[in-house]
């Protein structure tokens, strides 16, 4: 994929992530504990991690992240976020990195 292409998709991913995240403000948390969130936009970074690789994911995170709390609008909330969005990236990309070892030691074993 060219870079314009890979930027403009990385900027579409991020527009859809923040729309994600301001209809997800909407929904009541799960959990009376403040803070506490579905993260229904990471599924789009884990789309990103995917389609494009674990770099633009991070890219695609943080600057969801910058702009989501800048619409929330305190400091705090860019902490609890790049927090909370860093340690799920970790996550993800764990354990897609472990399923793609085991997808390809089956199709070695059965190839």
């Amino acid at each position: 994929m060219k870079n314009t292409k890979k930027l403009v998709f990385m900027a579409l991913l991020t527009a859809i992530s923040l729309v994600i995240w301001v209809i997800e403000a909407q929904i009541p948390a799960p959990i009376p504990v403040p803070g506490v969130k579905l993260g229904l936009a990471s599924g789009v970074t884990l789309t990103a991690m995917k389609l494009l690789g674990r770099k633009e994911a991070l890219a695609v995170l943080l600057v969801r992240v910058v702009l989501a709390s800048l619409f929330a609008g305190s400091f705090s909330a860019i902490l609890f976020s790049l927090a909370g969005g860093l340690l799920s990236w970790a996550v993800m990309a764990a354990v897609l990195g472990l399923f793609e070892e085991k997808l390809l030691w089956a199709v070695s074993v059965l190839g």
